[in-house]
């Protein structure tokens, strides 16, 4: 619970319309990746079957593994890439370090080494099961 009010407050500090670039900063990067992902698995899952299969993923219960496990392999580096595109925008970057040096552990090397950690985190398991999803039959 005091992590969830501890977030509050520090989004209560974050007010600078700046913040609507991270939307798109981070969403149009996840897709790519997402979905680059998603079609290397289904072209993985052809080799490992030896099966053609029309469109990107196979109709298999695995496909769901697949395509789950893409979406979650690349939020994290997603949301740190967002931070690096939205810092090339000067105007933005300063609103966005003047809004983060009020509040501590809000600034963007913060924000990125979190989003590392969890992503070391998050990532393996989703890897995994995205393979388990190419390996199913």
């Amino acid at each position: 619970m005091a992590y969830i009010t501890a977030t509050r407050i520090r989004a209560g500090h974050r007010r600078s319309p700046w913040n609507l670039l991270l939307i798109p900063g981070y969403l149009v990067p996840w897709f790519f990746l997402t979905f680059g992902s998603i079609v290397l698995l289904g072209k993985l899952y052809a080799v490992v079957h030896e099966s053609r299969h029309g469109g990107v993923l196979p109709e298999s219960g695995g496909s769901i593994f697949m395509a789950l496990g893409a979406l979650f392999t690349w939020v994290g580096p997603s949301m740190m890439l967002a931070n690096q595109l939205v810092s090339l925008v000067r105007p933005a970057r300063r609103a966005l370090d003047l809004e983060a040096a009020r509040v501590p552990g809000t600034d963007r090397a913060s924000a990125n080494r979190g989003l590392l950690k969890m992503s070391l985190r998050v990532m393996p398991v989703a890897l995994l099961v995205a393979m388990v999803g190419v390996l199913m039959p």
